[in-house]
């Protein structure tokens, strides 16, 4: 029998009860997503370290001839606590004590400037402005006077960061105990005829992953490593003293975030040199801009194109939009997972050609 409308379309009460359940689970899975979004990124930055730590498992289990996976990754995670506690110990006591000293001094600091008869004097007493440098030492005084307040103010998030840390890190240790059990489990279950294939990709994308940190590291050493000169060689000159380890020390672990990790970085030593010399804060903060805009353009284009077997062009934008997505956990993964994407783009085509 036709129907009245010729454009009439029916629908089964099938379908939309397919409709509503579909829209239901959608809403269900939202929800659940939100809910679990902080456990997720727990989960994906601990499988993103056990993927870049396990060559350095998998070198000491073959050099200690260590038949235990488990031994290894302990023996792994232990000589990185040292380093990291060795390192924590050797920096943070100095700026510490720097910070408080510098606070100390300001009032005196700002009343030999304004007093001492120079260029700053004259600017000062110029644009009138000794009421707001004195309102700023009595406002610095006040806010840093009873430094234990905003510390147990804090301590919640504190604690809730601690936790946070120690789980990635159990998470990491067990990835990497149990990792090659649950990869040869998930091999057998995949089809016998593009299992070959499979792996390849895998050992392919794995490479990138491994690359990418080695290169990033790299790049870390060679930022710290001109710090350390221009530090030594600036604080010879203006006689002033400064830790010039410990500040390479903290470019090397803020420097292993792609385009802005030296950034942070600079910023961080550029304000503890000036507790020490504003000179030396200043040199220190043209140099960091200087080079910043150097590796942008040139090293960090370029090394982690050799590594990832990317286009310098496709790392640098890559590293953009993985920041500008997911601040500094996406600029992190950005470039990896552009290498990632090539590696299975590039086979698909191939394997679409050949068909």
């Amino acid at each position: 029998m036709n129907s009245k409308y010729p454009n009439e379309v029916t629908v089964s009460n099938r379908t939309v009860v397919r409709i509503i359940l579909l829209t239901i689970a959608t809403f269900l899975a939202i929800r659940f997503t939100s809910n679990v979004a902080n456990v997720l990124v727990l989960i994906f930055v601990a499988f993103f370290l056990a993927l870049a730590l396990n060559p350095a498992v998998g070198w000491i289990a073959r050099k200690l001839q260590l038949k235990s996976r488990a031994a290894a990754t302990g023996i792994a995670y232990l000589l990185v606590l040292i380093v990291l506690g060795a390192f924590l110990a050797y920096v943070v006591p100095p700026l510490v004590r720097q910070t408080v000293d510098f606070v100390a001094d300001a009032p005196q600091t700002i009343d030999n400037l304004e007093n001492d008869g120079g260029v700053v004097s004259d600017f000062i007493q110029r644009y009138n402005l000794s009421e707001q440098l004195d309102g700023f030492t009595a406002n610095l005084q006040e806010r840093t006077k009873d430094l234990q307040k905003p510390i147990v103010a804090s301590a919640g998030r504190v604690g809730s960061a601690m936790l946070s840390i120690l789980t990635v890190l159990v998470l990491t240790f067990m990835m990497l105990v149990e990792g090659p059990v649950w990869i040869a489990r998930y091999w057998k279950l995949q089809p016998s005829k593009r299992r070959e294939h499979h792996k390849q990709l895998a050992a392919k994308m794995y490479r990138v992953v491994t690359g990418f940190v080695n290169g990033q590291l790299l790049l870390a050493l060679i930022a710290a490593s001109f710090a350390f000169i221009v530090l030594l060689i600036a604080s010879t000159l203006l006689e002033v003293s400064v830790n010039a380890v410990a500040l390479a020390g903290i470019l090397i672990f803020t420097g292993l975030i792609p385009m802005i990790g030296n950034t942070i970085g600079g910023i961080i030593v550029t304000l503890a040199c000036l507790f020490v010399s504003a000179p030396l804060a200043l040199i220190m903060a043209v140099f960091f801009v200087l080079y910043q805009q150097i590796e942008n353009i040139s090293l960090q284009p370029y090394i982690q194109a050799k590594y990832n077997e990317l286009s310098p062009l496709l790392v640098f934008v890559a590293a953009l939009l993985g920041i500008g997505f997911g601040g500094l956990l996406g600029g992190l993964i950005a470039i990896p997972a552009a290498g990632c994407a090539k590696i299975l783009l590039e086979d698909y085509l191939e394997r679409r050609e050949a068909n």
